[in-house]
C-alpha cells in the first residue's frame, strides 16, 4: 500500500510539473497576445477562435478601425492602407451572431474610431453560433488545449509550406487579412459566374428576423460609443446582380432603412461601378473579389468615406 501511495504522490508531482511547464511555454509563446505580446500577431488556425481571442487585447490595443463582415470582406488587406491602422475582423462563413460576438469582445477593451461593415444578405440570413469556436472557454484554452496545439502544428505546416493547397504559407497577416484566393478559386471566375446564373436561387435575400434584431443591436452598440460606421453593399458580378436586382433592391432598402442617419452607406452595385462589376478580373468566383478587386474596393471605401489618420 505504501508503495502504491508513493507512486501516486510521485506521479501527481511529475504531472503537476508537466502542466506547469506546458502552461509556462504557452504563456511564453502567447500565440494570441493575451498576456505580453503586443504587435505583429498572425493567425495560423481556426479563424473564428483566433479572431475572438485576438479581440481581447491585440486588436483593440493596436488598431483604430475594424472591417466587419463574412468571407466577402475577409480578403480585404488593410495593411495596404499605410496611413490607417485597420484590422480585418471579418470571418469566413460568419453570420451576424458570430461577427457581433467578436466585435463586442473588442469593444469591452477599447473603442475604435470607425468600422467598415460589409453588407450582403449572407450576414443576416440566419442567426446563432455556427460552431463552438467563439466561446469564453477558449480564453483559458490559450493556456493549453487541443485548439492551441492544433494552431502550433499548423504554424509549423504553414511556415515550411508543407500543405500549400490547404494551409498555404502567409495566408493570414497581422492585420487580419485572409488571403484565401488560391484555396477558393478552382475555375475561372467567368465560368463560376455562368454556373451560378443557372441556379434557381443563387443569392437568397431573405432576412432572418432575429438576425435583423442582432444587426440593430450591433449598430446601436457602435453608435452609443460614437463609432463612425461606413457600411457598403458588396459589389456582385454584374450578370448576377441584374438577375436578382429585384430582391436585392428590397434587401438594400430594408438594411438602408435601419442604417439611415447612423452610417455612411456606399453601394458598389450602383451604375457608377458597373465598370468594376462587369470586369470579371475583379473576382475569383461568383462574389469573392480578386487581389485587384480588393485593392480598388478598400481604397475606394477609404476615399469615399474620407477616412484620415487620427491627429
Amino acid at each position: 500500500m505504501d508503495t502504491y501511495k508513493k507512486f501516486l504522490i510521485t506521479y501527481s508531482r511529475w504531472s503537476l510539473l508537466g502542466v506547469i511547464i506546458l502552461v509556462g511555454i504557452n504563456l511564453w509563446v502567447d500565440l494570441y497576445g493575451l498576456y505580453w505580446r503586443k504587435t505583429d500577431i498572425a493567425i495560423y488556425s481556426d479563424e473564428r477562435t483566433s479572431k475572438y481571442l485576438l479581440a481581447h487585447k491585440y486588436v483593440p490595443e493596436n488598431f483604430e478601425g475594424y472591417i466587419l463582415g463574412p468571407s466577402l470582406s475577409a480578403n480585404l488587406n488593410p495593411k495596404e492602407i499605410k496611413d490607417l491602422r485597420i484590422y480585418n475582423l471579418s470571418m469566413m462563413g460568419a453570420n451576424i451572431t458570430e461577427q457581433n460576438a467578436v466585435l463586442q469582445k473588442a469593444l469591452e477593451k477599447n473603442t475604435p474610431r470607425f468600422v467598415i461593415l460589409c453588407l450582403h444578405p449572407y450576414l443576416t440570413a440566419d442567426h446563432g453560433m455556427k460552431t463552438g469556436m467563439i466561446n469564453p472557454k477558449e480564453f483559458y484554452g490559450a493556456l493549453g488545449s487541443f485548439s492551441l496545439y492544433k494552431a502550433y502544428a499548423l504554424a509549423v505546416v504553414r511556415h515550411f509550406n508543407l500543405l500549400p493547397g490547404k494551409y498555404p504559407k502567409g495566408q493570414f497577416n497581422a492585420y487580419g487579412y485572409n488571403f484565401y484566393n488560391s484555396i477558393l478559386q478552382k475555375i475561372p471566375a467567368q465560368e463560376k459566374i455562368e454556373a451560378e446564373l443557372q441556379l434557381e436561387n443563387a443569392i437568397p435575400t431573405a432576412i432572418d428576423s432575429v438576425a435583423l434584431t442582432e444587426f440593430n443591436s450591433m449598430i446601436k452598440s457602435l453608435t452609443d460609443k460614437r463609432v463612425e460606421i461606413i457600411a457598403y453593399f458588396h459589389p456582385l458580378p454584374y450578370p448576377l446582380y441584374k438577375k436578382y436586382q429585384g430582391p436585392l433592391t428590397q434587401y438594400q432598402q430594408i438594411i438602408t432603412g435601419h442604417l439611415q442617419g447612423k452610417a455612411t452607406i456606399l453601394d458598389f452595385n450602383a451604375e457608377a461601378y458597373t465598370d468594376f462589376t462587369r470586369n470579371f478580373n475583379n473576382y475569383i468566383d461568383h462574389g469573392h473579389v480578386s487581389e485587384q478587386g480588393q485593392r480598388f474596393l478598400l481604397n475606394e471605401i477609404v476615399t469615399r468615406a474620407g477616412l484620415k489618420p487620427a491627429r
